[in-house]
């Protein structure tokens, strides 16, 4: 400890005097000299400045040496009267304003920020990971409260971490079970947000969860109805129905399930799996079943009946019945009969075009417009029978399908010439009954325009050879293009909420859109049977979890769009690998460096949400960041 002394105005002299301060000098953390006032003095009267001297090393001394009584004493006497009064004055002053403590907290608290000072040509970031749609979905899943569900069904915890992680990891990456293994591995940080060590991952952990999931698909589903029933209070009025298929790569030699049908994506030369799927109006799936590649669309319906009625019991007013919306394809007299016979409602597209109607004379014309802005005008007409039957014109439909019928025509004639031309060519194809089979493919290719045509090719029995093709065209006189019907049993709908109605199977075609696209469920490469449907059933959790996120990012945006002056205004919700993409904006990362202590940090951080990663968070209400920063100090 030394004095320092500065030159002020002692009021109580009126003279400039010395003021003094005793300090003490340190070196910190960091290995520099400072300073510290431990005790404002003041103004000293009637000591010589070796005295001074004296109080300062004897406080320096007794500092020291706390608690050495006898060389605290033996000190003392070397030094005056006035100076061992000045040393216990100055001394207790110091006790009682705590500035003994002074120096060792200045030297901790010089170490803590020598501990946050890093030197940056160490700085290393390593262990990057994907972390933003991962914690989406994970909230998502505890807000479905799947975890919960699955340990009452017995699962040990380690089965349902993995479980998640997987259903989470092909939710968002739609993998096989090798690629997943390796994703969760090296690429997505779910492992850490559900605590899993990377270790204990192996692939016949990860192909069991779809198996298991798969036996226990019924009650799972049973479930996850009644859970979004609690969370989202849909009505369940309106049930959309519909198929789509899925195609394999391979041969499936030995499958049962997997047939030759019609492909939705024109994949004739592949087998396929049938999904049959019921969606309410907000997109949640009612039922599901997954069906033989060669089932036909009327076939499905029974099963999905007894099945969805399980589900969603058959109200007792007609108000309360659940009105089922089917497609044409579906649409067939016994299915419809059925449906009825059920206790459901029905409404669909007439599979025949009606041509003995009635307009009556008060009938009403109501004009409604497509998403384009286009009108189309609907009239209800009357038949004979109990069902209710409405008018669809669609001046834009009839343009679109005219022009199609054009298409067709020119395709199909075109290859009509291309066959008779080969007749006269050197290499050409002349054989009769080569010549017909090319006719065939070429109807094949072209049935509805192929039915108007006459088509006479004519054999010369001595080579066996077609001489010639002839073709008439036998279009009905009046073509009526842009005009079908909607057929229902249920009386009391007006034209404008049938047309509404109708048009929600607009929603289960989005629903197969993300199966098939967002989350890439075709093609199918497992071989087993058993494999393919619990490839096909992970797939339908995962559609769980993104209707989950998509269905309350559309009630927010309705909400916005009711708030906002402009009409025009336009609130979409982006489709998921839209989301995805803006989640993926958000990692986890590991930075490490060596502070002025030699020590080494690590800081396990979170990188802060984009603005649309943020909004995405607080449309859902969820959390925008598992954790902010974890720090590890470690001596070298």
């Amino acid at each position: 400890m030394n004095f320092t002394s500065q030159i002020r105005h002692n009021p109580e002299t009126g003279k400039d005097e010395k003021y003094y301060r005793l300090k003490e000098s340190y070196r910190n953390a960091s290995g520099n000299a400072c300073t510290r006032i431990l005790l404002n003095v003041g103004f000293i009267h009637g000591l010589k400045p070796e005295e001074i001297r004296d109080i300062s090393k004897g406080l320096t001394y007794k500092y020291e040496h706390q608690g050495e009584q006898e060389l605290w004493e033996d000190q003392m006497a070397v030094y005056s009267d006035i100076v061992r009064e000045k040393i216990e004055e100055y001394w207790a002053m110091m006790v009682e304003q705590k500035s003994l403590d002074i120096i060792p907290n200045a030297i901790r608290e010089s170490q803590a920020k020598a501990r946050r000072r890093i030197d940056v040509d160490t700085l290393e970031h390593t262990d990057a990971r994907e972390i933003g749609a991962e914690w989406l979905c994970l909230q998502a899943v505890r807000q479905l409260r799947i975890e919960g569900f699955l340990r009452s069904l017995g699962w040990t915890e380690e089965d349902v971490k993995i479980a998640i992680a997987h259903l989470i990891t092909r939710t968002i990456y739609t993998p096989s079970e090798l690629k997943s293994m390796r994703i969760m591995q090296e690429n997505s940080g779910i492992c850490e947000l559900m605590g899993i060590p990377e270790d204990s991952l192996t692939l016949r952990k990860i192909y069991s969860v779809a198996d298991r999931f798969l036996e226990e698909k019924t009650r799972i589903e049973k479930y996850l109805c009644h859970t979004t029933d609690d969370l989202f209070k849909p009505t369940n009025r309106i049930m959309l129905f519909d198929l789509t298929n899925f195609y394999f790569e391979g041969r499936k030699e030995n499958s049962k399930k997997a047939q030759f049908g019609r492909s939705k994506e024109k994949r004739t030369d592949c087998k396929l799996l049938v999904l049959a799927l019921a969606i309410n109006t907000d997109g949640f799936i009612r039922y599901s079943d997954i069906l033989e590649g060669n089932t036909a669309d009327p076939k499905s319906l029974p099963d999905m009946v007894d099945k969805l009625i399980a589900q969603n019991p058959v109200g007792a007013t007609p108000e309360e019945k659940v009105l089922v919306v089917i497609d044409a394809g579906i649409s067939s007299q016994e299915n419809l009969d059925l449906i009825k016979a059920k206790g459901y409602n029905y409404l669909c597209v007439s599979r025949k075009a009606l041509t003995d109607y009635e307009v009556k004379p008060d009938a009403r014309t109501v004009i409604v417009k497509d998403c384009k802005e286009q009108p189309i005008k609907l009239q209800e007409v009357h038949t004979e029978g109990e069902d209710y039957f409405l008018k669809i014109d669609s001046p834009a439909k009839a343009l679109k399908e005219e022009s199609m019928n054009r298409n067709f025509r020119r395709h199909f004639e075109d290859g009509l010439t291309a066959i008779s031309s080969s007749l006269t060519k050197k290499s050409g194809t002349k054989k009769y009954e080569a010549v017909l089979k090319r006719i065939g493919k070429l109807e094949g290719r072209f049935p509805s325009i192929a039915r108007y045509y006459t088509i006479d090719v004519e054999k010369d029995d001595r080579s066996g050879n077609a001489t010639s093709v002839r073709w008439k065209l036998q279009m009905p006189e009046k073509q009526v293009y842009g005009t079908y019907f909607l057929r229902t049993n249920v009386p009391n709908l007006d034209e404008k909420t049938t047309w509404d109605y109708y048009n929600l199977i607009r929603e289960i075609e989005c629903s197969n859109r993300q199966l098939k696209t967002d989350l890439n469920l075709r093609p199918i490469y497992h071989r087993r049977d058993e494999r393919s449907d619990g490839h096909l059933f992970l797939g339908l959790l995962s559609y769980w979890i993104v209707n989950v996120i998509r269905h309350q990012m559309k009630k927010v945006n309705e909400k916005r769009k009711m708030a906002d002056p402009n009409p025009k205004a336009e609130y979409p919700t982006p489709y998921w690998t839209e989301i995805v993409r803006i989640m993926s904006t958000q990692k986890a990362v590991t930075s490490e460096a060596t502070n002025t202590l030699g020590e080494k940090v690590e800081m396990r951080i979170c990188s802060t949400p984009t603005t649309k990663a943020a909004d995405i968070y607080s449309m859902l209400n969820y959390k925008p960041m598992p954790f902010r920063k974890i720090k590890i100090c470690r001596t070298q």
